[in-house]
């Protein structure tokens, strides 16, 4: 599975997929390395997008400070870039997540 994620100086940029008022937070990963991205939060006010950096930030750990939404901040596609990762780290990290998820 080869994950849609750029590299940059500094960071790593990546699009995701969101489904916001869903019951859990969880990221899939599809076979075309397409991210998905599952939220609590409804889309109001902002509450989705803070959930988002919030729990991406946890998952990959990171400070919150460190994720940020690029582009999408209105739409279900965004573009979400993380900094201080290299594309190695953040694949390993999302790898090891998608498959504790899948087995737990």
């Amino acid at each position: 599975m080869e994950l849609q994620v750029q590299e940059f100086a500094n960071a790593v940029q990546l699009t995701i997929n969101v489904k916001t008022s869903r019951q859990e937070n969880r990221l899939i990963v599809a076979p075309d390395g397409t991210i998905t991205v599952h939220v609590k939060a409804p889309p109001v006010d902002g509450k989705a997008n803070k959930e988002i950096v919030r729990w991406l930030a946890k998952t990959v750990g990171r400070r919150t400070s460190q994720v940020r939404i690029v582009r999408g901040l209105r739409s279900n596609i965004k573009m979400i870039e993380i900094a201080n990762m290299t594309r190695a780290e953040f694949s390993r990290i999302i790898n090891d997540a998608v498959q504790v998820q899948r087995f737990n």
